[in-house]
């Protein structure tokens, strides 16, 4: 059964296009974000980008943190400096873990901008901002509170984020990236909803079966082969991680939003040699940029 199964990753793998890249990225400070995720990472010399929600890791208050809330749980800012040092990506999720779509503006100025300093005085130029829950793509105060502060924004959900913003045929008849359409409207995709994949989906959907899971990310972070070649990338799977623990147990004794939200760390490593072994290129999302004349995402300094 074990040989069949590899047998199916090495066909399944052999189907798609040589140039391949992903975007990892960890949300809400989990300690074991740092416990865990960043030996795995340094193990295959990948890099991550880890979104802070800066009130988060100072007063660990469980009505505004997406976290147990529990000092030990979570990450501090010795860990931050520490990812950071090491070559990881730091970006902002907010200064608390709120949902942005029904908050006045001041509270939307303190969310979104006071992160940006809270940063700064850790000696942290983010440039890139994830809303909480992934909420607030279509609302046009938002999208504007975020583009006083920041050049791109990770929000909403899909496998794949393209970087024309051309492929959303089913959505928009968008032919690049621009905000707004010539008669002012919001657009369904640009730099400020740049749609991520929940690798959780996949935790809730098969739960401690790690083969369904391997499966189904081998399976997403794939999809972009009928977009990208090795003359050009078209298309980015942004997968989002949240809480890591070593999963071996009885899950009608685990609280079920505690298993939601947690990858297990073995599988994650499985994970990264899959990535590793297949010759994918890690990127963070620092190394996305904006071209506005031709209005759409690049990536930096590709292949150099």
């Amino acid at each position: 059964m074990v040989c069949v199964y590899f047998l199916f990753l090495n066909i399944f793998t052999s189907a798609y296009a040589s140039e391949k890249v992903v975007i990892l990225t960890f949300d809400d400070d989990w300690k074991g974000q740092y416990l865990y995720v960043k030996p795995i990472l340094e193990k295959y010399n990948f890099k991550g980008t880890f979104f802070v929600t800066c009130n988060c890791l100072t007063y660990h208050n469980s009505t505004v943190c997406n976290n147990s809330a529990e000092p030990g749980s979570v990450m501090t800012w010795e860990d931050i400096n520490s990812l950071q040092k090491a070559g990881h990506d730091i970006e902002s999720h907010g200064m608390s873990h709120i949902d942005l779509t029904n908050v006045p503006q001041n509270v939307l100025d303190y969310e979104i901008g006071q992160s940006k300093q809270c940063l700064l005085d850790h000696n942290i130029n983010s440039t890139v901002f994830a809303n909480a829950f992934s909420t607030g793509w279509d609302n046009s105060t938002i999208i504007n509170t975020v583009a006083k502060y920041y050049d791109l924004a990770r929000n909403g959900y899909a496998l794949l984020t393209y970087l024309k913003c051309n492929e959303w045929e089913n959505n928009s008849n968008q032919t690049d990236c621009r905000t707004y359409f010539d008669n002012g409207t919001l657009t369904y995709a640009n730099r400020y909803s740049i749609r991520t994949g929940d690798h959780n989906y996949l935790d809730r959907t098969y739960r401690n079966n790690s083969a369904k899971i391997l499966e189904g990310f081998i399976e997403d972070v794939n999809s972009q082969a009928d977009y990208n070649d090795d003359k050009e990338i078209n298309a980015v799977p942004i997968v989002v991680y949240h809480n890591f623990a070593d999963v071996k147990h009885n899950f009608s004794s685990i609280d079920p939003d505690w298993i939601n939200s947690t990858t297990d760390i073995n599988l994650f490593d499985r994970e990264m040699k899959y990535l590793y072994d297949n010759d994918f290129k890690l990127l963070t999302m620092d190394d996305l940029g904006y071209n506005k004349t031709s209005n759409q995402i690049y990536i930096k300094n590709y292949k150099e």
